[in-house]
């Protein structure tokens, strides 16, 4: 089949999932577009893919789940037996059913799933989890993802007989409640709003930057990583205990899982 264009849909609040997403498409020889969900956006875009679209699906993985910010854009997209395939990063302990719901998710708007894989990078909250990654290692790996995506795309005239299978299991585990909420020192906060204007889920108001709003709060770091006053922290006792609990949790030898 003759394809048209490599569509690039993720969520990524750090970065590091757009970093895996554009590894993987630099191996895939088709003109690239992308839908970047990491900057809120009020009314959600309306996406209707062709089917000689090829769309490649990027998520960090939230307590072996895909985010729920990311399956309210996806409310809104839909495929026509379009190709697609699936990337999760996950920091060093479990992707657990994180690619299972997304390729229910993706298959149910029309998408024909022709590959998946879950790689392990640094952890968003306590980063000397998987420090630095991806690494070198790594981002070959992802390469090599995306090169046999493209030996797929060039090699069938059609996706119908594939079948890709993921590990996962339903119900999908319960959404973990987030306590981590990042909160600005007023001491050295500058009020100068560059967290209120990344937020992807508007927890953080532009007029008042030094405050956030827990309700909403889905505690990814993005606000700690764009401070440049380093103001927002999440609370040290807090931090500590996750710390504790991670640590024994995650590995950070991991490697990645790729399903073709």
């Amino acid at each position: 089949m003759k394809m048209n264009e490599l569509k690039l849909v993720y969520f990524s609040p750090t970065g590091t999932t757009r970093r895996v997403v554009m590894e993987a498409a630099r191996s895939i020889d088709l003109k690239s577009v992308s839908f970047d969900f990491s900057v809120y956006k009020e009314k959600k875009p309306v996406l209707k893919f062709r089917k000689d679209d090829f769309v490649l699906f990027g998520i960090p993985v939230y307590g072996g789940r895909v985010p729920a910010t990311f399956m309210e854009y996806m409310e809104h997209i839909s495929g026509d037996h379009t190709p697609a395939a699936l990337i999760a990063t996950y920091g060093c302990r479990e992707y657990e059913d994180a690619l299972l719901e997304l390729k229910t998710e993706a298959e149910n708007r029309g998408f024909k799933v022709i590959g998946a894989g879950a790689f392990p990078v640094e952890h968003s909250i306590v980063t000397t989890i998987g420090a630095r990654r991806p690494n070198k290692a790594d981002m070959k790996v992802i390469s090599e993802f995306g090169t046999d995506l493209n030996r797929r795309l060039r090699k069938e005239s059609d996706f119908d007989h594939i079948d890709i299978q993921v590990p996962g299991n339903t119900p999908y585990k319960k959404y973990m409640k987030n306590s981590l909420f990042p909160k600005a020192d007023s001491k050295t906060c500058t009020l100068c709003g560059s967290c209120a204007k990344v937020c992807p889920v508007n927890a953080i108001s532009v007029k008042e930057p030094n405050k956030t709003d827990t309700r909403k709060c889905i505690g990814c770091m993005k606000c700690t990583r764009v401070c440049r006053q380093r103001s927002r922290s999440v609370n040290a006792l807090k931090m500590r205990v996750v710390e504790g609990k991670l640590n024994k949790a995650c590995r950070s030898d991991k490697e990645a899982d790729i399903f073709l």
